[in-house]
């Protein structure tokens, strides 16, 4: 099977949501300017470390444990977590999409299951009302 090579390395906002691409670095999301202010610092807090600061995104929020503190604070900020899939069907190439909340982004995460991080989605009034 084909994998298409798809880059999500974007910070898009919409009135109720902030889109980030899981594919970039949190150093690399530090770095734009057009990043919230709020959503850095959510970063920089939980995922500010020297060896992390390299990491894509993806795969620092697929480490979370589910005693950890970083674990109820993506809680509390509402995550949601897109993911995309790539299935042969009828000798074809299918391309899927979901968008799972933590509990169900943790699992996919310690199963066998081949996907791609894409997006992590904050919502804007949970993110307003966090406090770091």
């Amino acid at each position: 099977m084909e994998q298409i090579n798809r880059e999500f390395k974007a910070v898009i906002q919409d009135m109720t949501h902030i889109y980030v691409g899981a594919q970039m670095s949190v150093a690399e999301l530090m770095s734009y300017e057009d990043v919230p202010f709020k959503v850095k610092a959510v970063f920089n807090k939980f995922f500010g470390e020297e060896g992390q600061r390299d990491e894509k995104i993806g795969v620092c929020l697929g480490k979370i444990n589910r005693d950890d503190f970083v674990y109820q604070a993506v809680k509390q900020l509402k995550l949601k977590f897109k993911v995309g899939f790539y299935s042969e069907k009828n000798g074809k190439t299918v391309y899927k999409s979901k968008t799972l909340t933590p509990d169900e982004y943790l699992a996919l995460h310690s199963s066998d299951e081949k996907y791609f991080d894409e997006e992590v989605v904050f919502n804007k009034l949970a993110l307003l009302a966090f406090s770091t």
